[in-house]
């Protein structure tokens, strides 16, 4: 007989209360007041927060040492219990507010307990399209074994000392990967370096066609209308069609944000200071639909018998146009901007087309192998998340 085989087993129904968060909606937000609590707030600290600043019941309201628990979103990262340590705030919906009940279990064990049947919640979960929900009712019915409180203490104590051991693991692969992911803008530098003593220096200005932004008509997901492309379908270097949203033009706005192929796509606009000046190019040739973009994008055309468009896609990724992009980066109302008219300003070495050639085959080589990498290191991430299953599924097995 196990260990946990002689604990008493209690349900999550009968080990605490559950209060459900507010249903905020986007035109109650405010730039002061009490921080929302949504989802992403819990997975990612460093997502922002939006703010409430008018009246609210208390039930809504958290503090630190509060449990949280997450019962509705994507499988895998949505869904899971949390102790929230970030002061006073509000609960949006989708996340219960736990009242646990001290007298038979301690927070942080039901929080690690909770979290390690978060498969069998995600499997009473219902929904469509990666998006589940578990209701209340089916939430109460997950049974976790329960040992003495003293016993408690002591398997709480171990998990923390295995969390520990793995989040240094995890924090050497992050430095590593931040390394790794730095290679390729020094990398690509040293290609641009090697021209600076013999290629003219060009502005954009001096090679762009034009220069606009985006339709700021409001999109819909329903696929009727022109595809909009935005900030999220902006990578670096190249485009993604993920996620699309659509909007009804007339012909003539139709006509003004039509992408071509070789059109590079700049974010002008957003909270993060990193995504400002991000670059993509649209590649027309192998999409089957047309395609226009939204108001927070700036669409540069370029004269290609000047510049190859990858050309001064990489330059813009690479350390010094990197560089350039934050000096002219500017900040206002919590929101980074970089306008056309500094865009435009930007130089950088133009060599002939046919060495603009030679020399993106050299980049497109080293942006693969720098791929690699980081791809690997990726994907070693997922180590570290096996582990931290392992570890609960020993420690609610008795084998901690």
């Amino acid at each position: 007989m196990t260990i946990s085989a002689i604990w008493k087993t209690y349900t999550l129904g009968e080990l605490a209360e559950y209060i459900n968060g507010r249903a905020f909606k986007p035109e109650d937000w405010s730039i002061a007041g009490l921080p929302i609590v949504r989802i992403q707030n819990l997975n990612d600290p460093t997502k922002p927060f939006n703010y409430y600043a008018g009246t609210f019941s208390e039930k809504h309201k958290i503090h630190s040492g509060d449990v949280l628990l997450s019962w509705s979103g994507t499988p895998g990262t949505s869904f899971g219990c949390f102790i929230w340590e970030r002061g006073e705030a509000l609960l949006n919906q989708h996340i219960f507010k736990v009242k646990v009940k001290e007298d038979l279990v301690l927070r942080e064990y039901f929080v690690y307990a909770t979290n390690s049947r978060l498969d069998e919640m995600i499997g009473l979960a219902h929904g469509a399209a990666g998006l589940r929900h578990i209701t209340k009712a089916k939430l109460e019915t997950i049974e976790i074994p329960v040992p003495s409180i003293e016993e408690q203490r002591r398997i709480v104590t171990r998990i923390k000392d295995c969390m520990e051991r793995v989040d240094e693991i995890e924090g050497l692969r992050s430095a590593t990967f931040q390394e790794a992911s730095a290679i390729l803008p020094s990398v690509l530098n040293e290609v641009f370096a090697s021209q600076a003593s013999t290629a003219p220096m060009m502005t954009i200005a001096d090679i762009a066609m034009e220069t606009r932004y985006g339709t700021s008509q409001k999109c819909h997901a329903e696929p009727t209308g022109l595809p909009i492309l935005r900030i999220p379908n902006v990578a670096r270097g190249s485009v993604n069609i993920d996620d699309l949203k659509y909007c009804n033009l007339t012909a003539a706005e139709t006509e003004r944000v039509l992408l071509s192929n070789g059109d590079l796509l700049f974010v002008r606009t957003n909270g993060s200071r990193d995504l400002v000046g991000r670059c993509a190019v649209f590649d027309g040739e192998n999409q089957e639909l047309t395609y226009g973009f939204a108001s927070y994008l700036i669409r540069v055309r370029v004269d290609q018998a000047k510049v190859l468009p990858r050309y001064l896609s990489y330059f813009l990724n690479s350390t010094n146009g990197r560089s350039e992009i934050d000096s002219r980066r500017r900040t206002s109302a919590g929101q980074f901007n970089i306008n056309s008219e500094n865009l435009r300003s930007i130089s950088f070495p133009v060599p002939t087309i046919a060495v603009q050639e030679r020399l993106l085959e050299q980049m497109e080589l080293r942006e693969a192998h720098a791929n690699q990498l980081t791809s690997e290191l990726k994907a070693a991430k997922s180590e570290s998340d096996r582990m931290r299953e392992a570890i609960l599924r020993k420690a609610f097995a008795g084998e901690l």
